[in-house]
């Protein structure tokens, strides 16, 4: 299963380009709504904030439809460090919660910040063979877990953790997912887990400055709203009424302060254009790019990080070490057009979308013998 003609034509960026895990070059789409956004600012035809809300509204509500929640169940953010922070403040004081200790780092600051203001305890769980499992997790989780903090998918391993055993472990307690690595590249929904967030810059292409966090029930009734700005109020604008308002009922109450107005159009565009795909095909897209590339730095004897045990438990990453220096490597792949990232000082990490061509892993075999490895 590929992608369409019509979905490949919506971007330009080089064919050897194999770092979405860093960045998602956006589509054609999501850079004419981002410009028709700023044109408006540019020369207003009335109020320049009523279409820029109307915006918002648009991006939620695809947002809503692509994780399978109402509309209130999800706000936009700047980040998705934002809606993390949210979450661990809103925790509230004691009490405990779990996490992967190789998480990145917007995974671990927000706990981190919040434990050292009397949060909860972060307990850190180290997972030597790169499988985040419930069975790994679960003797850190007592009576005292608030939450477990995961990703979607491992920045550096490209392991896809599985959301219903997590779902099943957490029980009560909040399960709260970092998607930044898989949404939009692979199936994803909120329904398993309570907090979901994602940025729109990697595999969305949506472009940096716009996130979105989506909340279940369970967690928009328990988190407290300790970091509850100045747009996370009923009647925002009503100054008459004197702070504080009473925060708003949905989602939209974690906004720090205005939503990503402009970049809001980007985004709509973006999720729209993989709901028109369907996530399934560019997902089977992407994991056929990535075993074919594993396979041919694989026939060079590369060691290649591989935790997963099937095509559900991996994602668009492969990372990946030589007998020569990385960046040696990293080099002459950018010298024939090929873009990777070095991770660690010593592993390539590679990540293609739906809209590497075929070719490439052919191009990556060349470039690989051509450096006798």
């Amino acid at each position: 299963m590929n992608v369409s003609a019509d979905y490949l034509s919506q971007f330009s960026a080089p064919d050897g380009y194999l770092d979405f895990a860093a960045v998602g070059p956006p589509s054609q789409a999501a850079a004419d709504a981002l410009m028709e956004a700023f044109k408006w600012v540019a020369s207003p035809k009335g109020p320049a904030g009523v279409p820029l809300h109307e915006g918002v509204l648009r991006a939620r509500q695809a947002v809503a439809t692509m994780v399978g929640v109402t509309v209130d169940q999800v706000g936009l953010t700047h980040s998705t460090s934002e809606g993390l922070f949210s979450a661990a403040f809103g925790l509230g004081k004691g009490g405990n919660v779990v996490v992967p200790a190789g998480e990145f780092p917007a995974n671990l600051y927000p706990w981190i910040r919040a434990a050292e203001r009397s949060g909860p305890e972060v307990r850190l769980v180290e997972i030597p063979d790169g499988r985040t499992t419930a069975e790994v997790l679960a003797p850190f989780v007592d009576s005292e877990t608030k939450a477990i903090s995961v990703s979607l998918v491992d920045f550096l391993t490209g392991f896809r953790v599985n959301v219903e055993e997590l779902r099943a472990l957490a029980g009560d307690r909040l399960l709260v997912v970092d998607g930044i690595q898989g949404v939009g590249a692979v199936e994803a929904s909120l329904a398993p887990c309570d907090v979901l967030v994602v940025g729109g810059q990697k595999w969305l292409r949506a472009g940096n400055g716009v996130s979105f966090v989506a909340m279940s029930e369970r967690a928009l009734g328990r988190l407290d709203t300790s970091l509850v700005g100045w747009t996370g109020v009923e009647d925002f604008l009503t100054t008459e009424t004197p702070a504080p308002h009473p925060p708003l009922a949905g989602a939209t109450r974690y906004q720090l302060g205005s939503a990503p107005l402009i970049m809001a159009a980007p985004m709509t565009a973006a999720v729209d254009l993989v709901l028109s795909e369907g996530t399934d095909v560019i997902e089977s897209t992407i994991l056929s790019r990535a075993r074919a590339l594993e396979e041919a730095v694989g026939r060079h004897g590369a060691e290649v990080i591989a935790p997963w045990k099937s095509d559900s438990e991996r994602a668009g990453i492969v990372t990946f070490k030589l007998d020569l220096p990385a960046e040696v490597a990293a080099k002459a792949l950018a010298s024939a057009g090929i873009t990777v990232s070095v991770r660690g000082g010593e592993w390539i990490r590679m990540s293609p979308h739906a809209t590497t061509p075929v070719e490439v892993a052919g191009q990556v075999d060349e470039v690989l013998r051509s450096l006798k490895v």
